[in-house]
């Protein structure tokens, strides 16, 4: 990671609710992250770029923008609303691999009744604006946004996302510093690195890190590496974390930088 880092804000805008699983979901309940994880933003970032849809599977090595060209220096931190809420719950029956959104009274195909009948509360997101935040040397991210600004992607299973037409990148320079009580984080927030306790913050498991890795049995699979966090719009950092702080005074946490960066 280069010495002299800058933040670039990318506005998208989610044409519909999405479902990001979040990573404590059951098989009868549902629930998405309010935000993009790192790993998801990276992936998505990285299928715009290239024009290309991406999905990834046991079989697939996971996407990520630092591995392509003209892009090894960028960091992505995920992307964060400013406001939005949880759709109201519905229901989802599935027996094995098939999947219903008929309501409790539908009736499997009769060879695949023995796998039992599961229903399913889901709740999806719903938010008009997600500000992806992104971390690197500011030609880097002048590139970055020359190749997503207007571009239109499908995204978290049933939503599609838009980068918006901008007449310039919303790019500023960040300096190494101490936080102070005012500070504000710009993304979720490491749990031990969490200030004043906001009156509607939640902790979550958020994937930082995606790998490629063979299993015992010599298959590949993608693992991931996770952060506890603390989001809600407004967090503040603790007094004295090392942090990445922009003009404003806003900041985002060395360790989750670090973390996101980790080989």
């Amino acid at each position: 990671m280069e010495t002299d880092l800058s933040l670039l804000t990318l506005s998208a805008e989610p044409w519909g609710s999405f479902q990001l699983r979040n990573v404590h979901k059951t098989n009868v309940g549902w629930s998405s992250y309010p935000f993009l994880p790192p790993t998801t933003a990276d992936g998505l970032l990285a299928s715009v770029v290239e024009g290309e849809r991406w999905v990834e599977g046991n079989f697939h090595p996971p996407r990520s923008l630092r591995l392509l060209p003209g892009f090894s220096g960028l960091a992505v931190l995920g992307a964060y609303p400013a406001g939005g809420r949880h759709a109201r719950a519905h229901f989802r029956a599935h027996v094995g691999a098939l999947m219903s959104y008929e309501g409790p009274l539908w009736v499997p195909p009769e060879k695949e009744q023995s796998a039992g009948k599961k229903p399913a509360m889901v709740e999806d997101y719903v938010c008009e604006e997600l500000p992806f935040v992104v971390v690197g040397g500011r030609e880097a991210l002048e590139r970055l946004w020359e190749g997503v600004i207007g571009r239109v992607a499908p995204f978290a299973k049933k939503s599609a996302l838009h980068f918006r037409y901008e007449a310039t990148p919303s790019i500023v320079d960040l300096r190494s510093a101490q936080a102070t009580v005012d500070t504000r984080s710009l993304t979720a927030l490491p749990m031990i690195e969490l200030g004043t306790m906001p009156k509607h913050a939640s902790p979550y498991l958020m994937p930082v890190k995606s790998r490629w890795e063979s299993n015992r049995s010599g298959r590949h699979e993608v693992t991931w590496s996770h952060l506890n966090c603390i989001w809600e719009p407004g967090v503040k950092v603790r007094e004295g974390t090392s942090a990445l702080v922009a003009e404003d005074g806003s900041a985002i946490s060395r360790s989750l930088l670090d973390a996101v960066l980790e080989e």
